[in-house]
């Protein structure tokens, strides 16, 4: 059986991990261990890596109850592209400083949270 939130949540997985061996590269360059000494680098290397997991989590939950509840595949298809590009604009912009990639990526996260949770309460109560 093919499961569209399984083969995401691989790609979520692969793509914290990336996130992970960045953080930890820079903390290697800037040999902090723990915290982040006040260096600008590491803080935005932290929070792309933090922002990423708190707002995946629910993503993937949400879209686990979707398929659960027999949502439409093509629209788990396509939120799922679109959360992805969303938490990759997100993270470049923490790397690049790129302020107008970071408003895309939070935008497009937030739609899709608003768009799930009408989704789950719609296939809920019907």
């Amino acid at each position: 059986m093919f499961s569209i939130s399984v083969l995401f949540t691989i790609i979520f997985i692969i793509f914290y991990l990336v996130l992970t061996i960045f953080t930890i590269k820079i903390r290697k360059s800037t040999r902090i261990a723990y915290g982040d000494g006040n260096n600008k680098r590491l803080i935005r290397a932290i929070r792309a890596h933090g922002n990423f997991f708190e707002f995946t989590v629910f993503f993937i939950i949400s879209s686990f109850l979707l398929e659960a509840l027999d949502a439409d595949a093509i629209y788990l298809l396509v939120v799922n592209i679109l959360f992805v590009l969303g938490r990759v604009s997100h993270a470049y912009s923490m790397f690049k400083e790129k302020l107008k990639f970071r408003a895309i990526g939070m935008m497009t996260t937030l739609f899709i949270y608003i768009l799930n949770s009408a989704y789950l309460l719609y296939l809920y109560f019907r």
